[in-house]
């Protein structure tokens, strides 16, 4: 069995078990060999945009006698994929903007996806918010804590209608409000440290001071730290 770190096996443990996932910037192949020799689907498309990282999944393919199983394939985002071909997609490892883009450019594809894993390295609200707006739905939130970053994994389906977000589960997310998954708190408060030093590097500007922004990240502060007392 292939060995992979912490956040990659906390990523595949949130992908369905279905027929066929296709792992988006998939660096090294390790999720695709991972979900591929667990049982969790039975045929993986492993896609990146650069050579060097098509030609390490090979690597792992190869290692771990996959190559009639798992197709390797040089694209960007979701366009080397044809409409219905994945059942669920992990998009994983990169910012939450280029997350935003591969959806948005591969929509026609995004369309026919039954379920996504999604890891950000940054801009959660954003996603989070943009998600909303385009009528998906956030069902799982997890979080992990590896190398001394504490990581959130987001899973999402499609739903008829836009979710509602409030300001502080765009900031903090939804699930992680309503479940308190493992780290809950250490997130919680790391994220309540970096609204107090926005403050304080606002609070040195009259302009900034009677800003909406500043209002707005007071009233997410001060909700942080009264779910952190309770």
């Amino acid at each position: 069995m292939i060995r992979i770190s912490k956040r990659l096996q906390m990523i595949s443990s949130m992908v369905p078990k279905c027929d066929v996932v296709a792992d988006i910037g998939t660096d090294h192949g390790y999720v695709p060999a991972f979900l591929l020799l667990s049982g969790q689907c039975s045929y993986v498309i492993a896609s990146d945009i650069a050579e060097g990282p098509c030609r390490a999944a090979r690597d792992t393919s190869a290692r771990y006698n996959l190559q009639q199983v798992m197709d390797i394939r040089m694209a960007s985002g979701l366009t080397g994929l044809a409409k219905g071909e994945a059942n669920a997609v992990v998009i994983a490892g990169m910012g939450g903007g280029a997350i935003v883009q591969i959806l948005e450019e591969g929509q026609y594809i995004a369309d026919t996806v039954g379920a996504f894993v999604l890891q950000p390295m940054n801009a959660e609200g954003m996603l989070r918010q943009w998600l909303a707006d385009h009528r998906y739905k956030i069902s799982e939130e997890k979080l992990c804590s590896e190398n001394g970053h504490i990581y959130v994994i987001i899973k999402i389906n499609h739903s008829t209608d836009c979710q509602v977000l409030s300001e502080l589960e765009k900031e903090v997310g939804p699930c992680i409000l309503k479940d308190r998954p493992s780290l809950w708190r250490e997130y919680l408060t790391i994220k309540a440290h970096r609204l107090q030093m926005q403050l304080e590097q606002m609070n040195a500007s009259a302009t900034a001071k009677n800003s909406q922004k500043f209002k707005k990240t007071a009233i997410l502060l001060e909700q942080l730290m009264q779910i952190l007392s309770s």
